[in-house]
């Protein structure tokens, strides 16, 4: 599934890809992406609107792009045309020994190029991956608001 935001203050469009889980039950990976959509819609002046996953499978698919290859920035801008976004927050959920962490990359949708790449590590493994994924969204508002605001 895949979440547009649209501050009307800015004027732009941000979308956020289900992350990739490595080394992680399934479900972590859209858990996360939910959480940090969530917590995006608090940003003041922002309207949410989610675009229903069978909207962004079709519109990889017109790409001739898996879901899976969302995490690719050329491929993550192409499918963020098709569905009215300026940026794409693409990621994955990574466990690492007792460590699972959260990388992610903000990509530009109309160059391609990743404007940040923000990590956050929860030391609490599983249980603390709700925690990380809120300071996760914080970073990416702060990232928001000093490039846009």
């Amino acid at each position: 599934m895949i979440a547009a935001f649209c501050p009307s203050a800015w004027g732009f469009a941000m979308a956020v890809a289900d992350f990739k889980p490595n080394g992680v039950p399934f479900h972590l990976g859209s858990a996360v992406s939910e959480v940090i959509r969530i917590e995006m819609a608090s940003i003041p002046g922002v309207d949410l609107t989610v675009v229903d996953v069978n909207h962004v499978k079709k519109a990889a698919s017109e790409q001739r792009i898996g879901m899976s290859g969302l995490v690719d920035p050329a491929s993550a801008a192409k499918v963020g045309k098709v569905v009215g976004a300026r940026y794409v927050l693409v990621g994955s959920v990574n466990s690492l020994g007792g460590e699972v962490s959260l990388e992610s990359r903000l990509i530009d949708v109309e160059t391609g190029t990743i404007l940040d790449s923000l990590s956050v590590v929860s030391y609490d493994g599983q249980e603390g991956l709700i925690e990380a994924a809120r300071f996760l969204a914080g970073d990416l508002k702060m990232i928001l608001v000093s490039d846009d605001g």
